[in-house]
């Protein structure tokens, strides 16, 4: 009966482990770039065959209107040659193809999204301009105001802003009296001052949060609106904060057309033009540079247009505009006016500005009353009137929005970063799954399959919530690999200690898994809690890094305890394992070194480092990177004959007195970094393609100087929150001289890290921070570890001293600290050692980190609770300590 039931729930989660296994199979299927032919070109398909076949550029035809290419590179270089003999951006999109099997499709099973350091692509970060929300919000007031007024016929001459007030003037005291109690009844929110003639109407309400969002949530969808136009397939818009936009545009490499239809705050008004130029008239200039008076109330705005088309009609471009059904006040007021001019004003916000730039498109005489479709000209080339018409489709932004980062990422430093990270998986992967195999023998290798199913599912899950997977992503993956099996190792030596103990197989593996489980929980739940502090970093690299360790960590939990349990219950009960053998026992013989004779030691020794560290970090101080400086930074492969000094002088050629230029990786690629210039990134990145030949921009990067400040205050802010997090959980968890203890630790490691990135002035980056946030939570494993153990031996032992129990505890632990520590930093290694230079920081944050870690579990976090007096009481109810373990 007892092999049954393990059977049945070892197939249960075989049956789960099979679905997990069809859902992450998509991802063997990558998409395949293609280019799409609109249909005005379609008929020139062997002409665009000649020309891709000319530059070197496989490619197949799918259909008549679509091109298929092997990778992502060739996608780009064929528009831009097509782009080159003279044909619009307009009559090519750029879109992925799914090759997922239909029967996997039929169950909705699809490969995840990869992120733009996978595949390439262009990043932007939008700041919603507040400021022009509030003066909207101004024009509001002034329009309730006017409303009101004229509703009432109560006479006005004028409503201006003055400093965080409206103030109205009327013709007479009467009327401004009248008006003062008609707005005290219907805007009582309002502050009134009445002075004679003038009514001054204020109010402490600054805008507030529900006006911020919406305006933010409008801008989203018609961003939404303009990406989709352009055919960009796989496209991420989210709020980020609340009042940035992060928009990630796969695949998209013409950054400059990108930005000119992305940040347009643009939309058309109608507005008569004034018979006479009457003082309440407002100037605009038309098209021949002429300055014409118009009525300073649209007759129409943007906001009314439902559909616009863009055509030509005798070699003149113009725009066809379809009315939402809505606009009735616009078909009177043309039919009212007709033989007078009506102006079709363009008007623009640009960044800084607080008044939008217009002009007048054109301004014809009304033939007759105009209903929902009419057309507008004098709109330029036929390239500004698509523009004008998309624009129009999508909707005028609700608020104007600043371009705060950018990034450009070339698609064959794409695929580099994925060969690499796969390569470093695979290194790290094999490295343990040898060691598991030899040191634990039969054992060793149901752990490896759980470590295989263990990325399977973390694959899995990604690939059914839709996320996006980025190198970081992969880099998360690789660790939680390390730090899955540090649940396999506890188990072992746990089932280890019972064997030597004299116990049956089957008691063995049982007493083993069931006194691992409440340490196995303890440690990965503190690292939980980590990973969801650096989600709530918002930046995209740390959100992936984040979101992989997370679904990391719960994959483990699952394979490393319930899957491997079930299957070794199993083998033991159906007679295929019948003793537990296990290679060269190594801690055959708990150690009994007296850690807390040295304590003392530890403890001058750590101070020293500590003094060094706080001494260095301001002395040197840190290499901070772009991520909290803000500024730019451009990746270039050049020839091999191109050295460092001629693009420092390329550089010093445009004005830009101090740069930093290295190699990146390879010999003939470059990383250029700038501090903030002043000068657009793709003017220094065009001035360098023209200035040295042949060369190829991989990544280019600009970051605003307010995001680097925000995102460093926010950086400091989650260092605390995990600190703070932690030792509650430890406290709540134990006790409170333990938790006490574990954070003295824990600020111990990332000071001496900081002193380590400080000395040798290794670039501190957001993904190095998170690295060093990771650690907290890996420090804190072994400390738990190292705990769980001093409260079951306080059970057990009525007669030692806490100090005496504290020492077995760690040298009971220390088989799986130091196998653990090691493993872990093996592939850690591995991913300094292939996952590329821009995981150098994070990789090495994290070894330095493993090590530190390491060993102030061993000699801080036990000696600190001994310093603050902990006594078996402390953690052992009077209940539990009369309980048999």
């Amino acid at each position: 009966m007892l092999y049954r039931n393990h059977l049945s729930k070892f197939l249960s989660i075989i049956a789960v482990l099979i679905i997990a296994l069809l859902y992450a199979l998509p991802n063997l299927y990558p998409d395949r770039p293609i280019l799409i032919v609109s249909p005005e070109r379609s008929l020139e398909n062997s002409a665009i065959s000649a020309t891709l076949d000319k530059a070197q550029i496989q490619h197949q035809w799918s259909d008549q209107n679509t091109l298929i290419f092997t990778n992502v590179d060739d996608q780009m270089h064929a528009r831009d040659h097509l782009i080159q003999k003279e044909m619009s951006h307009e009559h090519f999109t750029l879109n992925l193809v799914k090759q997922t099997p239909k029967w996997l499709q039929a169950v909705g099973a699809n490969a995840m999204k990869l992120g733009l350091d996978l595949q390439g692509g262009i990043h932007f970060l939008l700041e919603v301009d507040t400021k022009q929300l509030e003066k909207n919000q101004e024009d509001n007031i002034r329009g309730q105001i006017s409303g009101i007024l004229k509703d009432s016929r109560i006479r006005y001459t004028s409503i201006q802003d003055a400093s965080e007030s409206t103030q109205v003037t009327f013709l007479n005291e009467q009327e401004a009296s009248a008006a003062y109690d008609l707005l005290a009844k219907r805007m009582p929110q309002f502050k009134r001052t009445l002075s004679g003639k003038s009514l001054t109407l204020s109010s402490d309400q600054s805008l507030d949060s529900q006006a911020v969002k919406y305006a933010v949530d409008q801008t989203i969808q018609s961003l939404e609106k303009r990406i989709n136009e352009l055919g960009i397939s796989e496209a991420t818009i989210m709020r980020q904060g609340t009042n940035h936009i992060s928009i990630d545009l796969p695949g998209v490499q013409d950054i400059v057309h990108a930005k000119k239809i992305i940040g347009k705050t643009a939309t058309l008004k109608f507005h008569m033009v004034s018979k006479n130029d009457s003082g309440n008239s407002i100037h605009r200039i038309d098209e021949t540079g002429n300055t014409l008076p118009l009525n300073p109330f649209a007759v129409l705005s943007g906001d009314s247009i439902a559909f616009a088309h863009a055509r030509v009609n005798d070699t003149k471009p113009l725009v066809e505009i379809r009315l939402d059904g809505n606009a009735h006040d616009f078909y009177h007021a043309t039919g009212t006016h007709v033989g007078e001019r009506m102006a079709v004003v363009y008007s623009e916000y640009k960044p800084g500005q607080s008044e939008p730039n217009e002009k007048i498109i054109s301004a014809p005489v009304i033939r007759q009353a105009l209903g929902d479709n009419f057309v507008i000209e004098g709109v330029g080339s036929i390239e500004d009137a698509q523009d004008l018409a998309l624009l129009l489709r999508s909707g005028a932004l609700a608020a104007p929005v600043n371009f705060i980062e950018e990034t450009t990422i070339g698609p064959s430093l794409g695929s580099d970063n994925i060969f690499n990270g796969v390569v470093s998986l695979l290194v790290g992967s094999g490295v343990i799954f040898i060691f598991m195999a030899y040191y634990y023998r039969t054992l060793g290798m149901i752990a490896n399959v759980a470590l295989v199913m263990n990325v399977v599912m973390i694959v899995a899950i990604l690939s059914i919530l839709g996320a996006t997977l980025t190198l970081p992503g992969i880099a998360g993956i690789v660790l939680s690999v390390g730090m899955a099996v540090d649940a396999n190792v506890l188990i072992n030596e746990r089932i280890r200690e019972e064997i030597h103990a004299g116990r049956a197989i089957k008691v063995a593996i049982d007493s083993g898994y069931n006194k691992a489980i409440s340490a196995i929980i303890d440690a990965n739940m503190t690292t939980l809690l980590v990973t969801f502090i650096l989600f709530g970093l918002g930046s995209g690299a740390v959100k992936g890094f984040a979101v992989t360790t997370c679904m990391g960590i719960i994959a483990s939990i699952f394979t490393s305890v319930h899957f491997t349990r079930a299957l070794t219950n199993v083998m033991v009960e159906s007679g295929w394992m019948t003793e537990i053998n296990m290679s060269h026992d190594w801690f055959h013989n708990i150690p009994t070194i007296d850690f807390m004779k040295i304590s003392k030691s530890a403890f001058k020794f750590s101070a020293l480092l500590l003094t060094c560290c706080l001494l260095i970090i301001p002395m040197k101080g840190m290499n901070l990177g772009l991520d909290f400086t803000g500024g730019q930074q451009i990746a270039i492969e050049t020839p091999n004959d191109v050295n460092a000094d001629q693009i420092r002088g390329v550089i010093a050629n445009l004005g830009i007195s101090q740069s930093q230029v290295t190699t990146y990786g390879a010999s003939n690629i470059f990383l250029i970094k700038l501090g903030d210039t002043g000068m657009k990134t793709s003017v220094i990145t065009d001035k360098l393609k023209s200035s040295i030949p042949q060369s190829k921009i991989l990544q280019a990067e600009f970051i605003g100087p307010q995001v680097g400040s925000n995102m460093l205050s926010s950086s400091l802010s989650a260092v605390i929150v995990a600190l703070g997090i932690t030792m509650l959980y430890v406290a709540l968890r134990f006790e409170y001289r333990f938790a006490i203890s574990a954070i003295v630790s824990l600020i111990h490691d990332p000071i001496l890290i900081l002193g380590v990135f400080a000395l040798f002035q290794i670039e501190f980056n957001l993904i190095a921070l998170a690295a060093m946030l990771t650690i907290l939570g890996y420090s804190i494993n072994d400390t738990i570890v190292v705990y769980d153990r001093v409260r079951e031996t306080f059970k057990q032992d009525n007669i030692s001293k806490p100090q005496e129990i504290i020492n077995q505890a760690i040298n009971q632990t220390l088989s799986r600290t130091v196998l653990t520590s090691c493993l872990t930093l093996t592939v850690v290694m591995a991913l300094y050692l292939f996952g590329g230079d821009y995981l150098h920081g994070f990789s090495l944050s994290l070894a330095i980190g493993i090590v530190i870690g390491t060993y102030s579990s061993i000699y801080i976090a036990g000696s600190m609770a001994v310093l603050l007096g902990l006594t078996r009481e402390d953690l052992i109810s009077e209940k539990q300590a009369g309980e048999l373990v």
